[in-house]
């Protein structure tokens, strides 16, 4: 299934936080959502199939380095390649702002999203001890250079 990629409006903000609702055990809310929208650092990108918004990823950008929030696709929508698309748009679009290094965390539990990354080049680079909650778990922590 291929998907369009663009930057997020304040119209597409009730459906991510449908998403982050149905993929986070603490999810941001629309209003969460909103706020990080006007905000100069935060950044996302939406995938839409149509006028749906299936998945997005956000972030935060100061200076040349990035650091991954969330990265989710609805659970009608996994297993057709929407978060690798994701992936390589959001890629593309921070070399262009001039990036450096990416970083993120992600639970040890969370097989697929551990192999996505590591098929874009992200390395493990250490352990976040009992990072999140609900489940508690530890984070893994994963880098890559551009």
């Amino acid at each position: 299934m291929t998907v369009s990629i663009g930057e997020i409006t304040k119209n597409d903000a009730p459906r991510v936080a449908q998403i982050e609702k149905e993929c986070f055990s603490v999810p941001f809310s629309e209003d969460d959502i909103l706020s990080y929208i006007e905000s100069p650092i935060w950044h996302f990108l939406v995938a839409r199939d149509g006028d749906l918004v299936v998945g997005y990823i956000s972030f935060t950008v100061i200076l040349d380095e990035c650091q991954i929030v969330n990265v989710a696709v609805t659970n009608s929508a996994r297993g057709r390649g929407i978060g690798s698309q994701i992936i390589t748009h959001f890629l593309s679009y921070i070399k262009e702002k001039g990036v450096g290094s990416v970083y993120l965390e992600v639970r040890e539990s969370n097989i697929p999203a551990i192999g996505l990354y590591k098929k874009f080049g992200f390395l493990e680079v250490g352990v976040s001890k009992n990072h999140y909650s609900k489940p508690t778990e530890n984070a893994l922590l994963m880098s890559l250079m551009l």
